[in-house]
């Protein structure tokens, strides 16, 4: 009689604890209910690979910027905007101030003598003293000559400061060169993912202005300071390969990888419920389906890595799952069709 007793308060305190669990499925509701068409697959290792994609801004690895070496006047402009030079190409003329004073004066004194010859022409004296000035005329003209302004790195003239015949003062700026060929990204990383990153690393460069290709990068420089209102640090990329049309002050899409986990369970993102504070899958045992707590890892590219809940083989659920509860009997689709093939239907 006791023993009968026990195993009605069991049964009643079962069914109790059983109708308190909102995700469980009641025996009433398992029975009236018809199987939920589902679909699966099994649980299985990958490779998984984080990423971590930023935009940057293009800049050239040298910049250089000519100045003028003397005061005095630009007499020759040899470049422009947009134009190609090389090493020590000539960019520029300067006529000094210095030389025109010198020269200016030697032809004002042959000036002078020609005129005092032209009163006194007989005078021997004048004469010797007219071809003395013409010499002294001639030879500043061609040691006092002007000035020719190079460009100290090959690449793009980017800016022009100055036109032709201006007069300027000594150290003023002219051009600015930019290399065409080596060209660097400054990527803005946040503080909690410039951890992730290290000197020698590789990046992956995308460029609207080359949309057909991928450049590759590698980090040479992570500044040390952090941008106190942003919280950014600057991170610089040496990019191997620019094509013609990457020009500096362009937009490119930085992409990294900050870690490759090899042989990782994982499962597609698609199949994960989100509970409160809690992420859940289903998967089918005998039929029915149950419910799993999950504990996960990285998520890349729709995957998501499963540390705890899940094991090699499991039969997840991965449509279907949001009309699911645990005890619900389903049916996977697709499974007649494999019946058939093998077949186990039709004799």
């Amino acid at each position: 009689m006791k023993r009968a007793i026990l195993f009605v308060l069991l049964m009643a305190s079962t069914g109790l604890y059983q109708g308190c669990d909102s995700n469980q499925a009641s025996p009433s509701e398992i029975k009236k209910s018809t199987a939920k068409l589902v679909r699966t697959q099994v649980v299985q290792t990958r490779q998984l690979t984080e990423t971590l994609q930023l935009p940057g801004t293009l800049r050239a690895a040298s910049v250089a910027n000519i100045l003028s070496t003397a005061e005095g006047g630009i007499s020759q402009l040899l470049v422009r905007e947009g134009d190609r030079v090389s090493h020590n190409q000539v960019v520029a003329m300067l006529s000094s101030l210095v030389r025109e004073d010198i020269i200016n004066s030697a032809r004002l004194l042959m000036q002078a003598k020609k005129e005092e010859l032209e009163k006194d022409p007989d005078n021997l004296q004048l004469q010797q003293e007219m071809q003395e000035a013409q010499a002294d005329y001639l030879f500043a003209q061609q040691q006092y000559k002007e000035i020719p302004i190079t460009s100290p790195i090959t690449g793009v003239v980017s800016q022009r400061w100055v036109d032709l015949g201006d007069m300027i003062p000594a150290k003023t700026k002219l051009f600015e060169i930019q290399s065409s060929d080596k060209l660097l990204a400054d990527v803005p990383v946040s503080e909690l993912d410039i951890r992730s990153l290290k000197l020698g690393q590789t990046a992956e460069i995308y460029a609207d202005a080359c949309p057909e290709k991928r450049f590759k990068g590698v980090i040479q420089r992570i500044y040390p300071q952090v941008e106190a209102k942003t919280r950014n640090g600057m991170v610089e990329i040496r990019i191997a390969d620019p094509c013609i049309y990457l020009k500096s002050g362009m937009f490119v899409r930085v992409t990294f990888v900050t870690q490759t986990i090899e042989n990782a369970l994982a499962i597609p993102v698609s199949a994960v419920i989100d509970r409160p504070q809690a992420k859940v899958c289903f998967v089918v045992q005998d039929g029915k389906a149950k419910e799993v707590l999950l504990k996960t890892g990285i998520e890349a590219e729709g995957w998501l890595q499963i540390h705890e809940g899940l094991a090699l083989g499991d039969e997840l659920v991965v449509e279907g799952q949001e009309q699911l509860k645990t005890g619900n009997p389903v049916k996977i689709q697709g499974i007649e069709k494999k019946i058939q093939q093998t077949g186990g239907v039709g004799n």
